[in-house]
């Protein structure tokens, strides 16, 4: 694609990077579940952040292979590689995890996924998610595509209609730490359920199992971009808990607590708990 980002891109281009992204994703997706059919699996420790899987390295090898020469000149931002320079503002940039969830993909649980995003001039423009075990048989891509002119949300590609904005609020979906550690849920005034990885509880979101999604933090861009462009798509949003918009940039890694989901929903939410 040369160094045409730094015009304009057409829909059509942005559609035809989509799909070569929702193809890298699926890549990325069959290679964890390969690594899941094995009878052992390599684990190992980052210090002060967690444990780290072969998975994790295999997925972010195959994302860097198949994504990194898409746009020249564009930057590469992921859980799982040594940033090498630092971030030139403006200039297109991947930020990936390659396997958000990494303690549940340990414990067995079906709740971790791919996430890629890509933000063109410091604006979140794509995201795509895999879900490796979105069933026994086979993983699954969602996406979401936040151009000035189109928005789309597609699963499996398909277009999906946007989510129809509502006050209700039937459930809302934390984190296993917020739900098992910090028991959440008895300070929620709905149904509340948890979910290992951010990028399944952005899915939630998007999709209408959940209708809020509400964080306590800590994230890092990385878990989060990818699943906030594909619930944007989907008519949702990001919010800080004072009600503010949330607005992601790769050169803030560090992201505070928030709500995610429909407006309407997450307002509601944060007037119960009175935040």
């Amino acid at each position: 694609m040369g160094e045409f980002w730094r015009s304009n891109l057409s829909d059509k281009d942005m559609k035809d990077l989509r799909d070569d992204v929702e193809n890298a994703v699926a890549a990325a997706n069959d290679v964890i579940r390969e690594i899941l059919d094995q009878s052992s699996l390599k684990v190992g420790h980052k210090p002060g952040e967690g444990p780290v899987t072969e998975a994790d390295h295999a997925a972010d090898e195959i994302l860097f292979k198949k994504l990194n020469s898409l746009i020249e000149g564009s930057q590469w931002l992921s859980e799982e590689s040594k940033q090498s320079t630092p971030l030139i503002a403006g200039r297109p940039t991947w930020v990936i995890d390659p396997l958000d969830g990494t303690r549940e993909f340990i414990r067995g649980l079906p709740e971790f996924g791919v996430s890629v995003s890509l933000f063109i001039e410091d604006r979140l423009s794509l995201g795509v998610i895999g879900l490796p075990r979105y069933s026994e048989e086979k993983g699954s891509i969602f996406s979401g595509l936040l151009s000035e002119n189109n928005t789309e949300f597609k699963h499996d590609g398909g277009l999906v209609p946007k989510l129809n904005d509502h006050e209700d609020i039937r459930n809302v979906v934390v984190s296993r730490h917020d739900y098992e550690w910090r028991r959440l849920q008895y300070h929620i005034p709905f149904p509340t359920y948890p979910c290992g990885s951010a990028a399944v509880k952005l899915i939630h979101t998007a999709t209408g199992i959940a209708d809020v999604y509400f964080s306590t933090g800590p994230r890092s861009v990385w878990d989060v971009a990818g699943g906030v462009a594909v619930l944007k798509a989907a008519g949702g949003v990001l919010l800080k808990i004072d009600g503010n918009e949330l607005v992601l940039s790769p050169d803030q890694i560090a992201i505070p607590p928030y709500v995610a989901g429909l407006e309407g929903s997450c307002r509601k939410l944060l007037k119960e708990l009175n935040l």
